[in-house]
């Protein structure tokens, strides 16, 4: 990023050596870039007293007289001939006035290189206050909405009937949500959703001190808290692994539930817990007991 500071000591455009490289690139043939014309021809600048365009390089002839230069020109910048006052701009501060129609240019001193400026005296000419630039003056054609709505292959058509096909599809998925909802009112609790329990219930349900496995991982441990804990909602259960696999000591949030070692410790909630025959792992069993073990009905 160049700061304010920085930017003081860096050279300007004109300073860069770069540019200068490129300038000299672009301009190395200006000097002899007429050279190749033809005996007679001349290339020659155009401005407009109304316009802002320029028109670079039009070729003329030295022995066309005004009144010709003229009729080119009307063809440029809309002027009509009779309203025409030519100005030959030789270079600096030397500008003539193309009076005599039936003049050359090379009476006048053309060469290749200068501007020939035209003065338009029309008072109602079409160019003027950026007549054939300004495009915000141009009146422009504004299709009602109750039209555009009537028309097919139209962005808004094509929008619209995105919004409708996914309106369609928006309603028969409410609909399918509550055809579901019907067919499994009136079972158990423990399908539709998580377990929403009382203190008492969820004590009655998981009886403190009694073997359990949770999950994620079917750890087993040993039902040490039920109930609440800080800076969490709903009922909890906390318990005392086997194995080193949970995430505290029995605290959370600086609160002890209860004891345990550092990552024998872990809070789950309900619908997550299994109480019943869960018996500690013998880490030298073989897989087969582990499965056998796993077969086992939670009671």
């Amino acid at each position: 990023m160049v700061t304010k500071e920085m930017s003081k000591h860096m050279p300007t455009v004109h300073q860069c050596q770069e540019m200068i490289a490129v300038r000299d690139y672009v301009t190395a043939r200006d000097d002899c870039r007429f050279d190749g014309l033809a005996e007679g021809n001349l290339r020659l600048d155009v401005a407009h007293s109304n316009l802002e365009q320029r028109w670079h390089d039009i070729l003329f002839n030295d022995d066309m007289i005004v009144m010709q230069v003229k009729e080119k020109l009307y063809r440029h910048g809309g002027t009509p001939v009779a309203w025409q006052e030519l100005y030959l701009r030789r270079g600096g501060n030397d500008t003539i006035f193309l009076m005599d129609d039936s003049k050359t240019l090379d009476y006048y001193g053309a060469r290749s290189g200068m501007e020939i400026f035209i003065k338009d005296l029309d008072p109602h000419s079409i160019s003027k206050h950026g007549g054939l630039e300004d495009v915000s003056q141009v009146e422009k054609y504004v299709m009602p909405d109750e039209e555009y709505d009537k028309m097919r292959n139209t962005v808004r058509a094509q929008k619209r009937a995105a919004q409708e096909e996914e309106a369609a599809r928006k309603r028969a998925e409410a609909a399918a949500a509550d055809e579901g909802t019907e067919e499994n009112a009136g079972t158990n609790e423990s399908t539709t959703g998580p377990m929403v329990l009382t203190v008492e219930e969820a004590a009655a349900a998981f009886p403190l001190g009694s073997r359990c496995e949770c999950d994620p991982g079917a750890r087993r441990g040993e039902v040490c808290h039920v109930g609440h804990i800080i800076n969490a909602k709903g009922i909890w259960i906390g318990v005392r692994l086997d194995e080193p696999q949970g995430q505290n000591d029995g605290t959370k949030d600086g609160k002890a539930y209860f004891e345990c070692q550092p990552k024998y410790g872990c809070f789950v909630r309900p619908e997550n817990v299994r109480v019943g025959d869960f018996p500690e792992r013998d880490p030298f069993a073989s897989d087969d007991d582990f499965e056998e073990a796993a077969a086992v009905p939670a009671a």
